[in-house]
């Protein structure tokens, strides 16, 4: 009997009610956090955000998939990654000049071009396999020179791993959740050395395996998703919202 119980509408919003919660405890800090007692919140916090990304990600596959204008999606994720990128910088500024997720949706989607020109023109596949590997050594030197892509190569990748086997055989797909799950294994394994200490803090990563179970129970279906512009607005207005709450408290 196949489950396939969860829509569009329920994954976003799961993704978004989760990109909400991490944001929480990413702007308000752990040390904040522990000044209150509740260092326990703040790591929960942390572990229910790791389901947004890809969550995300499945979706912007989806959208690369299935939209009717391609150039108008790029542009639309363009204009957004700008807007959002001096709330994000102020609210969410670390030791490193860190670009939103935004922007690695944008390289995502360049590499999902590419893929598909790959795919439609055999002749050309040097060429564009060429271009591929320059986006990734882009972000490697960009990650170099101290300018960090929200979940680097990782992030970057799994649209396209999602794009390319998702709607194949059962038997390909289920070689593609294995390498997701590897795939987010590895992106743990690289943050988790360069935590200095052990602690529940440094697994939390590991917990977007469980955005898997949630994927696998997409059934496909669009469900009543309400403002379509919804999930571009929320995202640097509620980063806005939860940094000037922070300020005053």
């Amino acid at each position: 009997m196949k489950m396939k119980i969860l829509n569009r509408s329920i994954l976003k919003w799961i993704a978004l009610f989760s990109m909400l919660i991490d944001h929480i405890g990413a702007i308000f800090g752990q040390e904040t956090f522990a000044s209150w007692n509740l260092s326990w919140l703040y790591t929960f916090f942390r572990i229910i955000g790791r389901l947004a990304f890809p969550i995300f990600a499945f979706f912007i596959s989806e959208g690369w998939r299935y939209t009717r204008n391609r150039k108008k999606y790029f542009f639309l994720i363009v204009i957004f990654a700008v807007l959002s990128q001096p709330i994000y910088y102020f609210a969410l500024n670390t030791s490193r000049f860190s670009l939103n997720i935004f922007f690695t949706f944008i390289f995502s989607m360049i590499l999902l071009f590419l893929v598909d020109k790959i795919r439609m023109n055999k002749s050309t596949a040097f060429i564009n396999s060429i271009l591929i590997f320059d986006i990734v050594l882009l972000v490697v030197l960009l990650n170099a020179i101290g300018v960090s892509v929200s979940y680097g190569l990782y992030g970057i990748v799994l649209p396209v791993v999602f794009y390319l086997f998702y709607h194949t055989s059962f038997g390909k797909r289920i070689w593609m959740w294995a390498i997701v799950a590897v795939m987010m294994i590895l992106f743990w394994l690289r943050g988790f050395v360069l935590i200095d200490d052990i602690t529940m803090n440094s697994f939390t990563e590991l917990f977007a395996l469980i955005s898997i179970p949630l994927l696998c129970l997409y059934s496909g279906e669009k469900g009543k998703l309400g403002c379509k512009w919804l999930f571009y607005i929320f995202y640097p207005v509620h980063i806005l919202l939860i940094y000037l709450i922070s300020l005053l408290i």
